[in-house]
């Protein structure tokens, strides 16, 4: 009985020294640069939009929390951008088309962002900070991005968008049932969170203790 007491023990405090195995996640880059428009930041052309775009399952292929999506910006240019709203949704598209509800082809969107206002601004990856631990991804179905935003300060935000065909679909107003579906795609950085667990050798160094 003492033994086992004390490999129990043993086992506990090794799961308190044990470094978390991918603890921050996966990070997933989907597409390749290939242009630089304003889609979904275009604040100079329209002061409202509603926007989605498409990525696919082969190009993410990993399950998981979404835990958060950036954008590949071009310039250190900088924009900000009112009532700001994003959501996830898995869907079986393969290419969007111009009735937004129509790409959710079934599935219910999760809403991973309201925020009052998002400023987007610097060079390279920009976070838009979604909510940690609200979406959580199949890797079965592609994935499926909304984001609406209602008034700003009249600047376009240039983020590098990919060849992907027929990802991308927007109207300058956010409360749009249709818009204009873009034969290319959005290029982005997802972080994919997965569990958090002991090491595969945490427990081969416990019994070594005992040999």
């Amino acid at each position: 009985m003492k033994k086992v007491i004390m490999v129990t023990a043993a086992l506990v405090a090794a799961s308190a020294l044990a470094p978390a195995a991918h603890a921050s996640g996966k990070v997933v880059v989907v597409g390749a640069r290939a242009a630089r428009p304003v889609a979904p930041w275009r604040g100079a052309s329209g002061n409202s939009m509603r926007f989605q775009c498409l990525w696919f399952q082969q190009n993410i292929n990993y399950a998981g929390n979404v835990n958060r999506v950036e954008f590949d910006k071009v310039y250190a240019d900088g924009g900000r951008f009112n009532s700001v709203r994003a959501w996830l949704c898995h869907t079986r598209k393969t290419a969007l088309e111009s009735t937004f509800a129509n790409n959710y082809t079934g599935f219910t969107p999760v809403q991973v962002l309201n925020m009052r206002s998002v400023a987007v601004s610097g060079t390279g990856w920009f976070d838009l900070r979604i909510t940690a631990n609200r979406f959580n991804y199949n890797n079965r179905n592609n994935l499926l991005m909304e984001i609406r935003w209602d008034t700003d300060d009249g600047h376009d935000v240039r983020c590098w968008r990919s060849n992907q065909s027929y990802s991308r679909c927007y109207a300058f107003n956010h409360n749009a049932s249709q818009g204009t579906v873009y034969n290319n795609g959005q290029r982005i950085r997802l972080t994919i969170a997965t569990m958090i667990g002991l090491e595969p050798t945490s427990l081969g160094r416990v019994k070594t203790l005992f040999r």
